[in-house]
């Protein structure tokens, strides 16, 4: 079988690297916490539907931890992490379809689609790339610098789990060997009587509590324990003798150290007994669990770095709900400490201004029902700052208990709502204001040009002709602006209606037929099928009017433009295909924001405003459709529309 012609070469040190990969024994295990909260905080911070640990084994990647992706691994030879390995940073593709390597991927052409990749070396500290932590998009875009300091910083903090994870199953398989576990540094073995009485205790209890093996002699177990913990051990031991000889127990609880502070633990309890019959005491094996506690502190500094609230929120199944976990920049959007909503959410519901509760409370059973990213912008009365603006985004998973638990991060976007606020509220004024005397301006002009008021001399005819148009482009600058004002402030009306394609199509391309004329393009227009879709049929004409404009503007001298539609599913999809230069792959990603073109210097030839592609996406939105394009260089551009196919029986 060849290899694909993007085949990522193989790192130099491969075979000391794939040992040391296998070393950490982390291939093909089950999904864990941990790292999935990696990935998902990893997603939520760089906006993307897909974020991946992925390691890159001898023929295949596998993922350790996956949002938003199906499968569990693919073929090396495909991997964009195979590529990244080879690297010491972030290795970031804009658009996989415009990059040789990857534009012929089936991850690229087929699912998942990726156009957007940003891999981040997981590296173990000795030259050795194990694979990445990475986040994937469908849609063309690039990372802000925080972002890359972020998946930096969270890729640093997967390796050293990884290294915490390998500690730990180390320290579980000496658990099962008795020699070795009372050689451990970090686990103690107490042999306590039927009374509770320490009756011998292995060395390592002076490294775990600090106390010596002869100094626990004779004493009782439980004064080893906080107050709190000491009735449930109690209890434990209670409950060993019935439950018969072969029967031990885990519990994690606090334990005393001799200097005063607790040490976190796990406390395996299991019987000692002769032929079967209980009467030699309890075995208590006891393992060190600060190394968790300092990865969830690790975690914990690096969410209080992050602006806003890092947190999981779970949703029972009798509609309690609460925060498992919150970090400390909850204060800054509820006002509210970690511990108040620990056990029940009800506070923060109180503070959701109730113009907005509703949607919020939908929003998050729409997500639940079909565990789709959960994201929503809306107001909270906070208790100091007043009614503040946020934006919450979080990827939710079912649990065993049939519960919801979103991961997922909410920030404040009061000063951009604010800054957006003044920004529409400005442009609406100025484009009323304006919109009255330029009309006049431009009527008069036309008026002299035409004659009204005499013959005008040759020597001023050309400048009053570029008065005129440039007072047009003025007028449709500001029209635009008028109608991306309606679209934003909900004012805009549709009149949806069943359109029959062949005959606007038909009036799309006679009106435009003397533009391509003036241009020297040929315009040409295909009959579509007998289809119907249901529109706005002086809302679509805009669009297509866009399209068509632009295409025949970027289109070369005796260069072709065409307009057809075509059935796809129960969808009806209308195309402008041109033979122009294509969309810089730098612009791909704005094309479609406000005031975005792809020649913005002053002294740009072909005109516009950069809002009619803005506007033309709100307008098919708005009717339910879709809009989108195709694009490369020197291979001219296709922008399509997608519309509900509208059946005739539907009338019925």
């Amino acid at each position: 079988m060849s290899k694909h012609p993007g085949h990522p070469q193989a790192p130099l040190n491969e075979p000391s690297r794939l040992a040391a990969l296998l070393a950490f024994e982390l291939l093909d295990t089950p999904a864990e916490a941990m790292f999935d909260n990696i990935t998902t905080l990893a997603a939520q911070i760089c906006n993307t539907p897909i974020a991946l640990i992925s390691l890159v084994d001898a023929e295949r990647q596998w993922f350790k931890s996956r949002v938003g992706l199906g499968a569990s691994e693919t073929p090396r030879e495909l991997a964009f992490c195979a590529h990244a390995i080879n690297r010491d940073e972030l290795f970031e593709i804009e658009n996989a379809l415009l990059d040789p390597r990857f534009s012929d991927n089936p991850l690229v052409t087929s699912d998942p689609d990726i156009r957007f990749y940003a891999g981040m070396p997981l590296s173990d500290g000795h030259g050795h790339n194990l694979g990445t932590l990475c986040v994937i998009d469908r849609q063309p875009r690039q990372l802000n610098e925080q972002q890359r300091q972020s998946l930096k910083l969270l890729a640093q903090q997967t390796v050293q789990l990884f290294e915490l994870r390998l500690q730990s199953r180390h320290q579980r398989e000496q658990a099962a060997v008795h020699k070795a576990i009372l050689g451990s540094a970090g686990t103690a073995v107490l042999v306590v009587d039927p009374a509770g009485l320490i009756q011998q205790a292995s060395p390592g209890v002076a490294n775990l509590l600090g106390y010596s093996a002869d100094g626990l002699l004779g004493r009782e177990l439980e004064l080893l324990l906080p107050l709190n913990d000491r009735q449930l051990t109690r209890d434990a031991l209670r409950s060993i003798p019935a439950q018969g000889s072969s029967q031990s127990q885990l519990h994690e609880v606090q334990m005393r150290h001799a200097s005063g502070h607790t040490v976190p633990v796990l406390l395996n309890l299991s019987p000692v007994s002769l032929e079967d019959k209980f009467d030699l005491g309890y075995l208590c094996i006891v393992h060190d669990l600060s190394y968790r506690e300092e990865a969830l502190q690790r975690l914990q500094r690096l969410s209080a770095q992050l602006p806003g609230v890092v947190y999981q929120f779970q949703l029972l199944e009798d509609g309690r709900s609460c925060f498992p976990y919150a970090s400390q920049g909850i204060e800054s959007i509820y006002g509210l400490t970690p511990e108040a909503v620990a056990k029940d959410a009800t506070a923060v519901y109180a503070l959701i201004d109730p113009d907005d509760l509703q949607g919020v409370s939908d929003s998050i059973a729409t997500s639940a029902a079909n565990l789709e990213l959960w994201h929503q912008e809306y107001r909270v009365l906070h208790p100091t700052k007043g009614l503040i603006w946020v934006e919450g985004r979080a990827a939710p998973q079912r649990g065993a208990d049939g519960s919801v638990i979103w991961h997922g991060f909410i920030s404040d976007i009061s000063e951009r709502k604010h800054l957006e606020r003044l920004k529409d509220e400005f442009v609406s004024t100025v484009s009323h204001e304006l919109r009255t005397p330029l009309t006049s301006i431009t009527g008069s002009l036309g008026l002299i040009n035409g004659g009204a008021l005499g013959a005008v001399p040759d020597a001023i005819k050309d400048m009053l002709a570029i008065a005129e148009g440039n007072s047009r482009r003025l007028r449709q600058l500001i029209d635009d602006l008028l109608d991306m004002d309606k679209l934003i402030a909900g004012k805009m009306s549709f009149d949806l209606q069943p359109i029959k394609l062949d005959e606007l199509l038909a009036e799309c391309d006679a009106s435009h037929q003397g533009f391509a004329q003036h241009l020297g393009v040929r315009l040409l227009h295909s009959n579509c099928p007998d289809l119907q879709v249901l529109a706005d049929a002086q809302r679509l004409q805009q669009v297509l009017s866009n399209l068509l404009s632009n295409a025949l503007k970027f289109s070369p001298a005796q260069g072709e433009v065409r307009l057809y539609s075509e059935l796809a599913g129960q969808s009806v999809r209308i195309l402008v295909s041109d033979q122009g230069l294509g969309i810089p792959a730098d612009f791909t990603a704005r094309i479609f924001k406000k005031f975005s073109q792809a020649d913005a210097s002053d002294s740009r030839q072909k005109g516009g405003t950069g809002l009619g592609l803005a506007i033309s996406k709100e307008l098919i939105e708005r009717m339910g459709g879709t809009i989108g394009f195709v694009s490369g260089p020197q291979r001219g551009s296709t922008f399509w529309i997608e519309l509900p196919l509208h059946h005739q029986e539907d009338e019925l």
